[in-house]
């Protein structure tokens, strides 16, 4: 992340590309493979598709978690794997990798997903070594599927390396976290640039992806702020949102219903 406000230089747009196939639901379960990249733990939850259709390549969705957390905490908190192999059986979700990774910085134990005045790198990470290493370990469709979301923090985090990495990723999430204004003192001079709220209207139209915005109704702290955000995606009159509050404070209640939602909306977007 840099110093300065975030400028897109809009580059001609290339030509559309056929949609890529879509991998046909399975009652298959998946299965969870623990690795460690660069210091950071990561999670990946492999579709039982992938086994059973050698020949098929696959969307990705990358899941951050909040703070305090780790990378087991989308496993045993929001029950993921169970979930996916729900969704993807019933035919709501294409079958996908789905990654949940560790956030631990270098110099601090949360780093809100960002590169840091402190030391941290953890969206250059993100972005220039996990997402590189999933797509050569595993059959998948690159960019044209690949989508990043977060509860909490890591809601921040993935709407933040959403807008600074529009062509990297095809969706962007956001479940439960009303801060879109970076947190001065963890980014500092970098905050303005790390500030959602501040570099989504910089955002050329073109470069918008598909975002998905949802907050708790009892979540009395960071709700109003969430409201503020998507008032100002709205206003900009973003294409495709979907936004969405449902009912709890902010936990595990909510963080599970929104999860579910936003992964059906991503099946209708990813058929």
């Amino acid at each position: 992340m840099v110093a300065t406000p975030l400028v897109v230089v809009p580059t001609p747009a290339p030509t559309p590309a056929p949609p890529p196939p879509t991998p046909a639901p399975t009652s298959l379960p998946g299965h969870v493979v623990t690795t460690t990249l660069a210091g950071h733990g990561v999670l990946a939850y492999v579709p039982g598709a992938y086994a059973a259709l050698p020949g098929t390549r696959f969307g990705v969705v990358y899941l951050l978690h909040g703070s305090p957390g780790n990378a087991v905490s989308w496993i045993s908190g929001g029950g993921m794997p169970a979930m996916l192999d729900g969704l993807i059986a019933s035919g709501q979700l294409p079958p996908v990798i789905a990654v949940f990774p560790d956030d631990q910085g270098v110099v601090s134990d949360d780093s809100w997903w960002g590169d840091t005045p402190l030391g941290d790198t953890v969206e250059t990470w993100l972005v220039y070594t996990l997402i590189p290493t999933i797509d050569s370990q595993y059959r998948t469709l690159g960019a044209a599927r690949r989508g990043i979301a977060g509860l909490s923090a890591g809601g921040f985090g993935a709407v933040n390396i959403a807008m600074h990495h529009p062509r990297a990723l095809q969706l962007g999430g956001e479940l439960l976290r009303g801060v879109f204004m970076a947190p001065t003192n963890l980014f500092g001079a970098q905050s303005t640039a790390n500030s959602p709220e501040i570099t989504a209207p910089a955002l050329p139209a073109a470069q918008r992806l598909p975002l998905y915005l949802g907050g708790g109704a009892q979540d009395s702290e960071f709700l109003p702020d969430t409201q503020r955000f998507i008032a100002t995606v709205q206003g900009l009159g973003w294409a495709p949102l979907r936004t969405e509050i449902v009912p709890g404070p902010h936990g595990w209640q909510a963080w599970t219903a929104e999860a579910r939602d936003g992964l059906t909306w991503l099946g209708q977007l990813w058929r």
